[in-house]
């Protein structure tokens, strides 16, 4: 079941916590339309819409991702490396990325934003070669706005980059074109644990007034 969907803008963006531990249940098609449409309603430069999704939710494809991912994220972390090199009391944090690495194949919906490839305006002309990057500053609002539709509808989000390390592998596999790269991995499914608010520094301690410091 959803949650409500009656929440405060306020009340909503304190209260976006990433999920990690999903369920396998199936979520309706319509719900997932509904967070994809409040993710192009972001603004971006001259309205180029830079965005594109991949949404996989085949068996064949959901494993393929999760055995690569957890290849990449075991072979940089020693806190991840192998069930034997974990640790015996991880904690909230760590426990729930355990879990996602073990169950990443289940979730109902493996979500890929990718972005345009667009160079940076600092990149002078003769140094444009080949492809640049994504353009991240115009694709990422769509993927805020994702997160926030996911939890207004009572779905569990929790944004990844570690698909990077084997993008090479990602685009061949999934047939993305080579003028969009993958911005972020966002798994998607109902949450096993609760939603609750956040913990973060006031905007008083980190902001400077006029002049930094």
């Amino acid at each position: 079941m959803a949650e409500n969907t009656n929440l405060s803008f306020f009340d909503l963006v304190g209260n976006v916590r990433a999920m990690r531990r999903l369920k396998p249940d199936p979520v309706p098609m319509e719900l997932i339309w509904k967070i994809l449409n409040a993710g192009v309603q972001a603004p971006s430069g001259q309205n180029t819409q830079p965005w594109r999704f991949v949404l996989v939710s085949e068996p064949a494809g959901k494993k393929w991702f999760a055995d690569h991912y957890k290849r990449a994220i075991e072979k940089r972390s020693a806190l991840t490396r192998g069930a034997s090199r974990r640790r015996e009391d991880p904690g909230r944090q760590l426990k729930a990325l355990y879990y996602q690495i073990d169950h990443m194949h289940e979730v109902p919906y493996l979500l890929f934003v990718c972005g345009k490839c667009d160079w940076p305006f600092k990149v002078p002309e003769h140094e444009r070669v080949g492809e640049g990057p994504p353009n991240y500053g115009a694709v990422y609002p769509c993927v805020q706005n994702i997160l926030l539709a996911c939890r207004a509808l009572g779905l569990g989000a929790a944004l990844t980059t570690m698909h990077q390390v084997f993008e090479e592998e990602l685009h061949t596999y999934f047939n993305i074109p080579r003028d969009y790269g993958v911005v972020v991995t966002v798994p998607i499914g109902y949450p096993m644990g609760n939603f609750g608010p956040v913990t973060r520094r006031p905007a008083e301690d980190l902001t400077f007034i006029e002049r930094w410091g």
